[in-house]
C-alpha cells in the first residue's frame, strides 16, 4: 500500500493490515515516531504524559496510575500493549477503548499524514496520540512497547513523570544479554528534569 491511497472503513480490514506489517521499518522505532509525531502536528503537547517502561508490571502500573489519576477528576488516556482480546485495548479514555468507528477514522488520518514507512507499534501509537489530544485528555499514561531508549513512545520529549517497572532478561536478542544493558535501554526514557519513579 502506497501513501494517501488507504480509506479503510473496517477495523477488520485495518487489523487484518496492521497484522501484515512487521514489528520493525526502517529507522529506529524513536526516529519514526519523532517524524510521526511532527507529520501529526505534535499532538503530545496537548497534555500531560507519565511514561513507563519497564520487564515486568507495566500494564498493571498504568491501569493503576490511571484510575488514580481518574478518580482524582482528571480525563486520562491510556496507551499500552499488547492487548489481549481486542486491538481497541490499546487506546483507552478513562477505561473506555475507542470506538470501532474513531479506530478506522485514526487509522486513515495517520495514513494520510505520515511521512515514513511505519511498523505496526508506530501506526496505533500515533492513532493514540491523535486521539487523545482531539479528545482534551489531562494526562496520558503512556506504556513503551520495545525496550525504551529506542522505542517510537520515546519521540514523545516532554513527560512529566518517567516510570521504570522490575527489569529482568526480555528479547535479549534485540535488547541485549544481560540485565545491565537491558537496564540501559529501560532508563532511555529518562529525560533532564523529569522526575523518575
Amino acid at each position: 500500500m502506497t501513501d494517501k491511497m488507504l480509506d479503510l472503513l473496517e477495523i477488520d480490514k485495518i487489523t487484518e493490515y496492521l497484522d501484515s506489517l512487521g514489528h520493525f521499518a526502517k529507522l529506529t522505532g524513536v526516529e519514526r515516531g519523532e517524524l510521526l509525531l511532527k507529520a501529526l502536528g505534535n499532538p503530545e503537547f496537548k497534555f500531560k504524559t507519565i511514561h513507563v517502561a519497564g520487564t515486568n508490571g507495566k500494564g498493571s502500573t498504568c491501569a493503576y496510575l490511571s484510575s488514580i489519576i481518574e478518580k482524582n477528576g482528571h480525563k486520562v488516556g491510556m496507551f499500552t500493549s499488547p492487548h489481549l482480546v481486542d486491538i481497541r485495548e490499546r487506546i483507552q479514555i478513562n477505561g473506555e477503548l475507542i470506538s470501532e468507528e474513531d479506530f478506522c477514522r485514526y487509522f486513515n488520518l495517520v495514513e494520510r499524514k505520515r511521512t515514513t514507512e511505519l511498523a505496526y507499534f508506530d501506526y496505533v501509537f500515533g492513532m493514540a496520540m491523535l486521539y487523545f489530544a482531539d479528545n482534551n485528555v489531562d494526562v496520558v499514561v503512556l506504556e513503551t512497547g520495545l525496550g525504551g531508549l529506542l522505542d517510537a513512545t520515546n519521540s514523545v520529549s516532554n513527560p512529566v513523570a518517567s516510570v521504570i517497572t522490575a527489569i529482568s532478561l526480555e528479547h535479549t536478542a534485540i535488547l541485549g544479554d544481560t540485565v545491565k544493558i537491558i537496564a540501559e535501554q529501560k532508563a532511555g526514557i529518562i529525560k533532564p528534569n523529569v522526575p523518575v519513579i
